[in-house]
Formats: structure tokens, C-alpha cells, sequence
């Protein structure tokens, strides 16, 4: 019931400024208490500063009196120095005294005149005394030293002093009873301070564990949508792949259906025309042009259609295919293209993949490597196939590769869409090395398995 009623008047919109007008009230008291503490302390340590300086003014006028008795006496030179001595830190003592009784008493309520007066006359006598002793008076200043109430007037004195400061004591007392209260206050004031935090802690925790509690949802939820998305996106560049390279394979099967047919009957008029009598020599002459530049349109024809749909790769296998193509593009570039082919197990669309894969690398070292070697790779560990192209070129920056050049992430959605990874590592001057991970194809046995 207490908790709901907390969160309650937490989440009103006007409790925040409730709770930080409360904790700057506490603020304030407690600072208020401080400075309260503070100058009452102050006091107290000036009242004893005024107890002591106090003593020490009479402790002075009690040197300066014996110093005076002795000159009397004597009337040594060095006893009327002592006497002057003393005088002089009697009246700087007293006057630090009596200063600090006026820090203690900013209202004047206790009067210091009658002390100051005592002393003064005490001092009057003292001078008289010396004074007297200098004129060589000095029976007349002993009578007058031993007829004065000298003691008397000490205590007298004594007394004085210790009124005023009494008075102070008792001024400071008010003071050090509302010391106290302020303790007292200030030690509520620090309790509920405590206690309002405790409960804000909690509650910002709570929020703070159910705002985190969301934000994990919503990304919970975002990664999902993201997932869906990237699978969806990669299935759809799969079906992309595959329908590409389903219209290169009509495409070729057109061109070697229909252009192949045209172009074949076309060498049979040819062969037939070769076979009429009587033909003039100049015409057989351009009928062997003809058949030169037609040989060379089926030529073109044939590298048409490899370059569409591999019937390498249909008709010898995987290996045998990527042997031609390795050994094509080595005629080309005028480089060795080495190769180390192991047999695999894949199936028809990922040996497609694979192929694709060599001849999209060997066609980038032929624009940009600047390669000296190539080397080709295709071997199967466990359930894992392992096609890999490196060469030692000039290599290139990955994270900075021109937009509109589609051949690296072409290799990617290939690879990606049989389950697979492909990874791409080059350097200025060290070469590039693209490298392919496929889940092998599985075996009847193991499936049975």
C-alpha cells in the first residue's frame, strides 16, 4: 500500500518538484544549522581565547606591581624596566580582552567600563609609586605602598573580570541551547534527506529495470525484423542469382539451338555451292571467305555461349571445368595459374557457384591485380568445401571500394545463398586472397545416417 502510493505521487508530474523542493529545503536547513553551529563554536572558542587573555591581564598587572615594589625597594634600573615591560603587555593584553568580550557582546549588554576604570586606577597608583621613588621619595612611596589595600583592590578586580565574564557565559549559553536544537534538526533533516533518496533510488531503479526491460524487447524485436529482413533479402538475391543464371541458360540454349542451326545450314549451302560445276574461280574464292568469316561467327558463338552456361562444367564435371577456365585465363594474363583441385562433394548449383567464384576473381586480377601468379584452390575438409583464389598483386583497400562495382558483392550473395561464407583479405602491395566456405553435399549414407 506505501509503495504503491510512493510510485504513485513518483509518477505525478508534480511529484519531481515536490521531492526537489523538499531535498532543497533540507538543503537549506542543514546549511542553515551549519552556519548556526559554526558561529555558536566560534563564540565558544572566543569566550575561552577571553577567559585566558583575562588572566593574563591580571597576571601582568600582578608583575608589573612586584616589579614596582622591588624598584621601590632598590630603584634598580632594571626592576623600573621590568615594571614598564609589564605595563605595556597589560595594556596590549587587556585591550585584546576586552575586544573579544565585544565579539561575545555585539549588543553591548555587558558593560566592561567598570574594569577598564579598576585598572586604570590601578595603574595610577603604580605610576604614583614610581613616580615618587624617581624624586627620591621613597620612604613616603613605601608608606603608600604599605597603607594601600593593594590586595583588595586585586580581588576587587579579580571579580570584576570574572563578572563580565559571566556575563558573556551567559549570553553564549542561549546560544549553545539553540546549538543543540540545531543538532537536533539537523540530524531529522539528514535522516529524512537519507530516507527520501532510499525511496528515490529505488523507484529510478525500478524504472531504470523496466526501461531496460523495454529497450530489450524493442531490440529483441528489431533484431527479429532484421533477420527477417536479411533472410528475406538473401533469398531474394538468391532467387535473383538463380533466375540470372537461368536466363543466361535459355539465352544459351537460343543462341546454340537457333543461331547454332543458322549458322550450320549456312556451311551446308556453302558446301553445296562448292559442288556446282562450273563455278568461276573468283566465286569460290569468296566462298571461302564467306566460310572463313562464318567459321569465325560460330567461333564467337561457342565462347558466347561459355561465357553464359559452362557446358564444360555440365558435360566433364567441376575440376576439368575450372582446369579450362584456369588454363584460358593463364593464356590470357600471360601468368602462371597454378591449381590444386581435390574432388568435392557438391551439389550441380553450388559447383555453378564455385565456378562462377574463379572466374569472377580471375577476371578482377586480370582489370586490377597487376599479379605476377595466381594461385587456385578447391579441397574439402569434413563437411566443409574450401574454394580459395590468391594472387600477388598490387591488392586493394576492402572498406573503400568504388560504388557501381557489383563483382565482390555478386560473390557474396552467391556464396551466402547456399549457407556459405565468403571472406576477402588484400593489402596495398600483398595481394588479394578470396576465399570461399560451402557446407558440403551430403551422401546418401550420411543422410541415411
Amino acid at each position: 500500500m506505501i509503495k504503491s502510493s510512493i510510485e504513485r505521487v513518483a509518477r505525478n508530474r508534480y511529484g519531481m518538484p515536490i521531492i526537489l523542493a523538499l531535498a532543497l529545503i533540507m538543503v537549506v536547513v542543514n546549511e542553515s544549522s551549519y552556519q548556526h553551529s559554526r558561529s555558536t563554536l566560534a563564540q565558544g572558542i572566543t569566550l575561552s581565547d577571553a577567559r585566558q587573555k583575562a588572566a593574563r591581564t591580571l597576571q601582568a598587572l600582578t608583575d608589573a606591581e612586584a616589579a614596582a615594589r622591588a624598584f621601590m625597594l632598590g630603584a634598580q634600573q632594571v626592576d623600573l624596566a621590568n615594571y614598564r615591560e609589564a605595563i605595556n603587555e597589560m595594556e596590549g593584553v587587556q585591550q585584546d580582552a576586552f575586544q573579544r568580550l565585544a565579539e561575545l557582546d555585539p549588543q553591548r549588554t555587558v558593560s566592561v567600563d567598570d574594569v577598564r576604570k579598576r585598572l586604570d586606577e590601578r595603574k595610577a597608583t603604580l605610576d604614583e609609586w614610581i613616580r615618587m621613588t624617581e624624586q627620591g621619595r621613597r620612604t613616603a612611596a613605601q608608606a603608600l605602598a604599605v597603607s594601600d589595600q593593594g590586595r583588595l583592590r586585586y580581588a576587587e578586580l579579580r571579580q570584576a573580570f570574572e563578572f563580565v565574564l559571566e556575563r558573556a557565559a551567559a549570553i553564549q549559553q542561549t546560544a549553545r541551547v539553540s546549538l543543540y536544537d540545531a543538532m537536533m534538526i539537523n540530524r531529522l533533516a539528514i535522516h529524512l534527506l537519507v530516507l527520501v533518496a532510499l525511496v528515490a533510488l529505488v523507484l529510478f531503479m525500478r524504472q531504470l529495470r523496466e526501461s531496460d526491460a523495454r529497450k530489450a524487447e524493442e531490440h529483441q524485436r528489431l533484431a527479429t525484423q532484421v533477420a527477417l529482413r536479411t533472410a528475406a533479402l538473401r533469398n531474394l538475391a538468391g532467387h535473383h542469382v538463380h533466375a540470372r543464371e537461368d536466363e543466361r541458360g535459355r539465352v544459351a540454349r537460343e543462341l546454340h539451338d537457333e543461331m547454332g542451326g543458322l549458322l550450320t545450314a549456312m556451311k551446308l549451302e556453302i558446301a553445296r555451292l562448292r559442288r556446282v560445276p562450273d563455278v568461276p574461280a573468283a566465286a569460290m574464292e569468296r566462298l571461302a571467305s564467306i566460310e572463313l568469316r562464318l567459321n569465325e561467327g560460330i567461333a564467337v558463338k561457342r565462347r558466347i555461349i561459355e561465357h553464359l552456361r559452362p557446358s564444360s562444367l555440365d558435360q566433364l564435371g567441376l575440376i576439368p571445368a575450372l582446369e579450362m577456365l584456369c588454363e584460358d585465363a593463364a593464356g590470357r594474363l600471360g601468368i602462371a595459374v597454378n591449381t590444386r583441385l581435390a574432388p568435392v562433394q557438391l551439389d550441380k548449383d553450388a559447383e555453378l557457384t564455385v565456378y562462377r567464384l574463379v572466374q569472377e576473381s580471375l577476371t578482377n586480377v586480370q582489370k586490377y591485380a597487376k599479379a605476377r601468379e595466381v594461385q587456385v584452390v578447391l579441397e574439402q575438409e569434413s563437411d566443409t568445401v574450401r574454394i580459395s583464389v590468391q594472387d600477388n598483386g598490387r591488392g586493394f583497400d576492402i572498406d573503400s571500394v568504388p560504388s557501381g562495382h557489383h563483382g565482390l558483392l555478386g560473390m557474396r550473395v552467391r556464396v551466402e545463398s547456399h549457407a556459405g561464407q565468403l571472406h576477402i583479405r588484400s593489402n596495398a602491395r600483398e595481394g588479394t586472397r578470396v576465399e570461399a566456405e560451402l557446407p558440403a553435399r551430403k551422401t546418401p549414407d550420411a543422410a541415411t545416417a
